[in-house]
């Protein structure tokens, strides 16, 4: 009878350190996590794929560490014109020196997880599209809570070369009395007598790109062709960019539980920059880079995790979706802030 209560009080000491181990959290051994890589597919696509703006602002250029430095060119030694380009005879050729000041960025993990019941995937039609439909889920919410890193950034006339805000007839939603092209004209002169380089990108936030298409001073630079509103390629025209973008990305910014509460991600206003159209690294010239580090344990930037709870009694299983990065601004002299558009 003693050794039966013994092995009894054993195998329930045993089975609490068990769940105690699970309920603070205790590492998970690579028999209870997997990275899925049809899952993972699925994530990377989604990033690519999403209605969202941010990414394309902020090109994405993987770094081979978590935290590191960055140089910044001094703009003023980079353009100064050489006192002089002859070479004597039989003498070395002038020689030209240039500064530079430096900054760092540590990529910071960013992760969600859904969830499914046991119960829902056994009575599922189809468990896999389940799970897709999670994934796809997951990352529209961390694609959105990147997006609201981005816009807090750049919609920030101090974070920027400059801007102007604008106020009363000047909005552009007073269509007889403001002028967006000579305001885009004012933000292409900042841009290109500051640095030499010419805007080819312009984000309107979804409300500014409505007025905007149907706007008079627009739609009188093609009277005798067009009528009614312009399509982007036009509106490029006008304003002398070859690309625009609309950030039409919302967020309820109530609290969990509470009414919702939709706002625009980017708030009214017009962003001028220059973006470079190449492959990014880190000696481009941009306005903004997004470093996305990947870690040594992972077989690629962004992978889904599919696991069970910790906790056995909520019958759960998570799949999650993680990243490293850190958005930075690289060269705010590449950008001009329009704000309060309407």
């Amino acid at each position: 009878m003693k050794t039966t209560l013994k092995t009894i009080l054993a195998a329930l000491m045993g089975a609490l350190t068990s769940w105690a181990q699970c309920a603070l959290g205790a590492q998970l051994t690579p028999q209870d996590v997997h990275i899925d890589g049809p899952l993972s597919n699925i994530a990377v696509e989604a990033f690519r794929d999403g209605d969202f703006v941010g990414p394309a602002l902020f090109p994405v250029v993987p770094v081979g560490k978590q935290s590191d430095g960055y140089y910044i060119l001094n703009k003023g030694d980079w353009m100064r014109n050489p006192t002089s380009t002859l070479r004597a005879p039989k003498t070395p050729p002038r020689r030209v020196e240039f500064s530079v000041s430096t900054d760092t960025y540590f990529a910071r993990n960013y992760a969600l997880a859904g969830e499914n019941s046991f119960e829902t995937l056994a009575n599922a039609d189809n468990p896999v599209a389940l799970r897709q439909r999670t994934v796809r889920k997951v990352v529209s919410d961390l694609m959105r809570d990147m997006e609201v890193r981005i816009a807090n950034q750049v919609t920030s006339v101090s974070n920027v070369g400059s801007g102007v805000i604008l106020a009363g007839g000047n909005r552009w939603s007073q269509y007889q009395t403001s002028d967006p092209i000579s305001d885009v004209d004012s933000a292409h002169a900042f841009i290109h007598d500051t640095t030499g380089v010419i805007a080819n990108t312009l984000l309107l936030d979804y409300n500014t790109h409505k007025i905007v298409r149907r706007h008079p001073v627009l739609l009188d630079m093609y009277k005798y062709t067009r009528g009614g509103f312009l399509d982007d390629a036009e509106i490029g025209k006008c304003f002398g960019v070859g690309r625009i973008l609309i950030g039409n990305a919302i967020r309820n910014t109530a609290a969990e539980g509470q009414t919702a509460t939709m706002a625009n991600i980017w708030g009214n206003n017009a962003l001028l920059c220059y973006v470079d159209p190449t492959a990014p690294s880190l000696q481009t010239v941009t306005f903004g880079l997004a470093y996305r580090w990947q870690s040594p344990d992972l077989p690629a930037p962004m992978v889904a995790r599919v696991y069970n709870d910790p906790d056995p009694g909520k019958k759960v299983e998570l799949t999650e979706i993680g990243y490293y990065e850190d958005e930075k601004v690289v060269a705010r002299d590449l950008a001009y802030l329009i704000n309060t558009t309407l």
